[in-house]
């Protein structure tokens, strides 16, 4: 049992590296639905560094989680057979087809076509990225965390985080989308406040029927419903300011305090779950 803190690097893992996998989905419908001129995609380009960066700031908080750096090495030996080493394989893979779409639009060597395949591409990947991450916590020895809402939860944070982080991504390019860019993001963002809040809710109420010798599982984080409250808070104040910032042409300080608000929330909920720790063996 612990107070989810002890796991603040996986917490960070899990907030932002599916949030930055997650923001393809809005580059994607930019180029699928804005269809922007060569000017306006090279300025996306060069942004699109910025989900990478946090992308790469979440796979820095799984490298602070190991004992030792040396581990690192260690990390694809369980592939097949860990969840965490397949989890951490689907997330090299995402990352390294990214790079690749990122380095090839920056030398102007995608096609539309091409571009929008690996776009295409990178949205499967962005989901079921997400769902690894899910799974790397359903084992039968953790009962608390051993159930699909895990994966839920991921796919929702993912969506949420990712459409907003996206479209602040966009934003920064200065590249102009259709006049239901505002509607597109808000759906978004919520469907993914809605699947994230649900998922963890369900997870939560069936916490009282997981028990070993000192308590039920749903003592293990007294304040837990408030951790989810602040999550579906967080996630609905951004998606109001993302929402709103679509109708300022895509104001970009809008959008930088609706993707620090929403990771604030994501993290939030992660800090929860990791406080739900219970293994069989206690």
């Amino acid at each position: 049992m612990g107070t989810g803190f002890e796991h603040t690097a996986l917490a960070v893992f899990t907030t932002l590296a599916p949030m930055g996998a997650g923001a393809f989905i809005a580059l994607a419908y930019a180029f699928f639905v804005g269809a922007p001129d060569d000017a306006a995609a090279k300025r996306l380009d060069r942004w699109t560094a910025l989900p990478l960066v946090v992308l790469a700031a979440g796979f820095l908080g799984a490298f602070m989680h190991l004992a030792s750096p040396l581990n690192a090495f260690g990390v694809f030996t369980g592939v097949g057979s860990s969840p965490l080493s397949n989890e951490i394989l689907v997330g090299v893979a995402f990352a390294a087809l990214a790079v690749v779409y990122w380095v090839l639009a920056l030398a102007g060597k995608l096609s539309p076509s091409v571009r929008k395949g690996l776009l295409a591409a990178l949205v499967v990947m962005a989901v079921v990225f997400a769902a690894f991450c899910g799974l790397a916590y359903m084992m039968y020895t953790i009962p608390t965390w051993n159930t699909p809402l895990s994966i839920v939860q991921m796919e929702g944070y993912m969506l949420a985080g990712g459409t907003v982080l996206g479209f602040c991504t966009v934003g920064f390019a200065q590249v102009s989308l259709p006049k239901g860019a505002g509607a597109v993001a808000l759906a978004l963002t919520l469907a993914g406040v809605a699947v994230g809040t649900v998922g963890f809710g369900v997870q939560i109420a069936g916490l009282d029927a997981i028990r070993n010798i000192w308590s039920s599982a749903a003592e293990l984080v007294p304040a837990i419903w408030v951790l989810l409250g602040a999550f579906a808070a967080c996630g609905i104040v951004a998606s109001a300011l993302t929402y709103s910032a679509a109708k300022r042409r895509l104001a970009p300080t809008l959008l930088v305090v609706a993707c620090v608000v929403v990771a604030v929330g994501i993290f939030v909920a992660r800090i929860g779950f990791y406080g739900l720790y219970m293994g069989i063996a206690l």
